[in-house]
């Protein structure tokens, strides 16, 4: 028994040691569990992944190259004393582009290189030809004392000379006004303008003081070696280092865009859940005092319907990507197996699936327009009781209402959003974009084990995933009687069986041409019904043109192999025309900037004689030969009194300003030897239009210099100057600041400005140690250790935007106040345009005179070809605007206060205005794609009526007209300006018919449709209204 008894104890011990170790073990891993959930949380946002290590690698590698060849005695030899402008000129090259990107680049680089070292040798070549003509004996230059040294080999310098310093001050200024006034009218030229700039400040420091026209050659040589050189690194890299095309990026880009619409669609539904319950008519608190943090609303409608809008958000945001990738992509030379062709039309359908979740998401807007012309938006605030505000039972009864139809509707919208995910799934399958899963694999070894396998259960990736979609999609379609029936029987309306036969001799005038008021609330109410239908069912629609898409590429083998890709002649000739045209429509002249007659592929479109090109009032068209060529004579002052030439004209000013003492007698050494040219250059390439847009770019070019001082310190001192690891540990944190213009975006300048002042900084260095102290300053410039050239460096580059900054606001400022009005007129401009064209759009649907859309000649053709064009250039002018009111903080108060409040108001309008006319024109598709022989008695009837009816009022595009002249020029509106009454169209066709709008006709395509249209052109005259307060 005691054996028995002490015999347990031992394992009850050795359990005991296995018990206090486990517990020691998960104590420890508890206490480290935060720390490993802190460094995963942090690697979550930072937003790292495999690919965006290699290309920041990659941009790094360009300049490490750079720096480690110089360390060839060869190479040393040859490049001299501008050795680390190879590094800097490798970044400035950008191999972290896509390959198409980087060619284009690369491309208009080297061209503004070799254009700007032509126009140094004939500057420079006019300037040894004054000193001669006004010197007696002129000899070659030594180098020596007295002069600016040797800069480079066999380009030894003289003494100094007025005439020669005077013709290079004048050449300076008018390469830097050229510049800069090309750089703000075509801003697809930023780079070469950089480029150009460094070339012209350097060559023409340099240049007053050669003595003979072979000296400054060789120094243009060098120094065009030097710049040809760092291309070239850039090229190599680029292209065999970690390759990354274009199409890469889109074919990144394009699963993100279908998953960010499968999520839109699922917060869609969780919206409607909540719609079940809460109440949507009640606008979320807001705290007192405009500082204070905005808390998560408490209505959960609220809170859904805010993250449905930012899904769809990222939606429109992946879009925007797409297509400015897609440009790009399009024009590459690639193995792969989609075309130009098919991704062009690819993007098509997804653009097509965007536009009705777009109008999805505006259905919260209607019910705050609701809530507004019913009085019920009163915002409570934090303090207050927001259920207080709950009392009106007129509110309580249409919440109650709204409630009961989202019960109806759930069921069939989440069953169709289910298909609509798995078509978009489907699609992603087909195209190739994922990979199926394991567990969607069934054997393949005949069609009827798949079949045996699968059951009668349809799956994305089965080739008749398609027929399946198209039966779901008519069984939503299906489900209005249903929903009405239904919504009916808790409204107390008797309906009867054959309501909804065509035959029936019911009484057809329920909700039609009724005055009661509840009546008409009711048929409101069951028109959103009818617009949340009809968009969800257009969206599905979308969807499945899509996968029919995908099925089409699939079935035709085009994916089962890849094949070589190139671009045919008329892409490349637009590409080549792409590159010399403005994509920046600006409208700060007049506003004929904002809006042509033609579009960029030069199809003329009508859209009413108020919209063509801007008459000249005090001159008539050109007569004959002469006057043609006195009205392209007239161009040129047009040209120089234009915003851009005013531009280059005020950074030439700023330029000189500094650069003047280089061709002054007592300060041209000085000027050279304590390198004020690098002021001379920050000012050159750093200055903007708008002041506070500079003040920001300055303060990020500081921060950036100083961020790259502090990493010298570290990557010199680390190793002890050592040129191995100097590299080394260069090359890493040059890696480190390529994260920024990859991930941060908005602070590209600091990250761009970081890595070229190492370089410029740790190059310097590298190149005294490599060839001495003496030939170092062979160039009139002292040597500097790292400690004392870094500061140096950051206060070079204070003082010159400084002097940049002085020269933004001198004599005037441009403030961003005034560039947002002038953007909010051309804005305006541009819907009453877009607005015309959709009312040209919908008589020509309505009358069936659109035509083939597959004709390039079609009337519809060329009509969506404009609108697509307005549409994108009214998106682009609105992302400037947003991005404009960023820089409002920046902006330097003088006198009252900006009212940003009312200007974000007005934009939330403008885009809301923009969003509802896609909408209106969206909705006439229904006339369109049903064929006149299919249509029914009613579709007949009704065609008819809103042929002898106005559906779109031509008052609203003159409103908008007016309104944009107004902003623009600061005069007030014309006395007692009315907006359109809404609804008209509904009352105009019920007094030709009365029995047209009976909800009898609700399986009716076109009722939907009408539908749609009176809630879209009731939003945008809501918004007009708010525009005119």
């Amino acid at each position: 028994m005691a054996t028995e008894e002490i015999t347990p104890q031992r394992p009850s011990a050795e359990s005991s040691d296995a018990r206090d170790s486990e517990k020691h073990k998960a104590d420890q891993s508890q206490s480290q569990q935060p720390h490993v959930s802190w460094i995963k949380s942090l690697w979550s946002k930072s937003g790292l992944d495999i690919p965006t290590i290699l290309i920041m690698m990659k941009g790094a590698a360009a300049p490490a190259i750079a720096l480690a060849i110089y360390q060839s005695t060869p190479v040393a030899e040859e490049y001299a004393t501008l050795g680390y402008l190879v590094g800097i000129l490798s970044i400035i090259g950008l191999p972290i582009m896509p390959r198409a990107k980087f060619l284009q680049n690369i491309t208009l680089n080297i061209i503004a290189t070799c254009f700007s070292a032509a126009v140094a040798i004939l500057a420079m070549w006019s300037s040894v030809q004054a000193r001669i003509h006004t010197t007696p004996r002129v000899l070659p230059g030594t180098g020596g004392p007295g002069t600016v040294g040797t800069p480079a080999s066999g380009a030894s310098t003289g003494g100094y000379n007025s005439s020669q310093s005077a013709v290079c001050a004048v050449w300076l200024f008018f390469q830097i006004y050229a510049i800069n006034s090309l750089k703000s009218r075509f801003p697809q030229l930023q780079f070469a303008a950089i480029i150009w700039s460094i070339f012209a400040v350097v060559s023409m420091s340099y240049a007053p003081s050669y003595t003979t026209t072979a000296q400054a050659l060789n120094f243009v040589r060098h120094l065009l070696l030097a710049f040809l050189t760092g291309f070239g690194i850039s090229f190599g890299v680029s292209l065999l280092v970690f390759p990354m095309t274009s199409r890469k990026i889109v074919f990144k880009v394009i699963p993100g865009y279908i998953g960010a619409m499968r999520g839109a669609l699922k917060a869609h539904t969780k919206c409607v859940e909540t719609l079940e319950y809460s109440d949507m008519l009640s606008p979320p608190p807001r705290l007192n005092g405009s500082k204070a943090k905005a808390k998560l609303p408490e209505n959960p409608y609220t809170a859904q319907s805010m993250a449905f809008k930012k899904a769809v958000g990222a939606v429109t945001m992946l879009n925007a990507k797409l297509s400015g990738e897609l440009p790009f992509a399009k024009r590459e030379v690639a193995i792969g197996k989609l075309g130009p062709d098919d991704l062009n039309e690819l993007l098509r359908l997804l653009r097509a699936v965007m536009i009705p979740l777009l109008g999805l998401s505006s259905v919260p807007d209607v019910f705050e327009k609701v809530s507004h012309r019913m009085g019920w938006d009163r915002v409570p605030t934090s303090g207050e009781n927001q259920k207080a505000e709950n009392t009106d039972p007129a509110k309580e009864k249409a919440i109650h209402s709204w409630n009961q139809l989202a019960r109806l509707m759930h069921e069939p919208i989440a069953k169709l959003t289910e298909v609509m995910d798995e078509g978009l799934h489907h699609t992603l399958l087909q195209l190739q974009f994922v990979r199926p899963s394991k567990k969607s694999k069934v054997p393949m070894a005949s069609g009827e084990n798949d079949v045996e396998a699968k059951g009668d259960v349809v799956q994305p990736g089965d080739p008749t995933f398609g027929g399946y979609m198209d039966v779901k999609i008519q069984e939503f379609e299906a489900t209005k009687e249903s929903i009405l029936r239904q919504w009916c029987e808790i409204q107390g309306i008797d309906l009867p069986p054959d309501f909804f036969d065509k035959n029936s001799t019911s009484e057809p005038f329920i909700f039609a041409s009724s005055t009661d008021v509840e009546e008409q609330k009711r048929r409101r109410q069951m028109y959103l019904v009818l617009y949340i239908q009809l968009l969800l069912a257009s969206t599905g629609r979308a969807i499945l043109d899509l996968v029919y898409f995908a099925d089409l590429k699939a079935r035709s083998g085009k994916m089962d192999r890849s094949r070589l890709i190139a671009p045919g002649y008329n892409r490349m000739r637009k590409w080549l025309r792409s590159i010399f045209t403005s994509d920046h429509e600006d409208s700060s002249d007049d506003l004929d900037n904002a809006m042509h007659d033609t579009d960029s592929t030069g199809t003329k479109v009508y859209v009413g004689s108020a919209y063509q090109k801007r008459k000249d009032p005090e001159h008539l068209p050109p007569q004959g030969f002469v006057e043609t060529i006195g009205d392209y004579i007239r161009k040129i002052p047009q040209a120089l009194r234009s915003q851009h030439a005013r531009f280059g004209f005020r950074v030439a000013c700023a330029v000189l300003s500094i650069a003047i003492a280089g061709f002054i007698r007592q300060s041209h050494i000085f000027y050279t030897k304590q390198r004020v040219f690098w002021a001379v250059i920050m000012i050159s390439i750093s200055m903007t239009p708008t002041a506070g847009q500079s003040l920001w770019n300055f303060s990020l070019r500081i921060a950036g210099t100083v961020i790259a001082m502090v990493c010298s310190f570290i990557v010199w001192y680390i190793v002890d100057g050592h040129r191995a690891g100097v590299i080394v540990f260069y090359w890493l944190f040059c890696t480190v600041g390529f994260y920024i213009p990859l991930k941060l975006q908005r602070y590209t300048i600091v990250g761009i400005i970081s890595v070229v002042t190492l370089t410029l900084i740790i190059g310097y260095e590298l190149q005294v140690d490599k060839i001495g102290i003496k030939l170092s300053t062979s160039n009139g410039q002292p040597y500097y250790p790292i400690y004392t050239l870094a500061p140096y460096r950051l206060g070079a580059v204070a003082a010159g935007l400084f002097v940049a900054f002085i020269w933004t606001i001198f004599p005037f400022p441009i403030t961003e106040h005034s560039q947002l009005r002038r953007h909010l007129g051309s804005s305006l401009y541009l819907l009453a345009n877009l607005y015309s064209v959709v009312h040209e759009t919908m008589r020509c649907r309505i009358a069936g005179v659109e035509g083939d859309l597959d004709s390039k000649e079609s009337p519809g053709r060329k009509l969506e070809k404009a609108r697509l064009t307005l549409f994108t250039k009214q998106t682009m002018l609105l992302g400037q605007m947003k991005n404009v009111l960023t820089f409002l903080k920046w902006d330097i108060p003088m006198g009252g206060r900006f009212p940003k409040e009312t200007y974000i108001e007005i934009l939330s309008c403008v885009e809301n205005i923009q969003n509802f006319t896609a909408l209106l024109s969206y909705s006439t598709r229904t006339f369109h794609d049903i064929k006149e022989s299919d249509d029914t008695k009613w579709m007949q009837d009704f065609r008819e009526l809103l042929r002898t009816s106005s559906v779109t009022s031509n008052e609203i595009t003159s409103l908008l007209s007016l309104l944009s002249l107004s902003i623009t020029t600061g005069q007030p509106l014309p006395p007692y300006m009315k907006t359109p009454t809404p609804f008209a169209l509904g009352r105009k066709l019920e007094s030709m018919d009365r029995d047209i709008l009976s909800l009898r006709h609700l399986a009716e395509p076109g009722y939907a449709a009408f539908a749609m249209m009176q809630i879209t052109t009731h939003s945008i005259i809501t918004d007009i209204e708010k525009l005119l307060e």
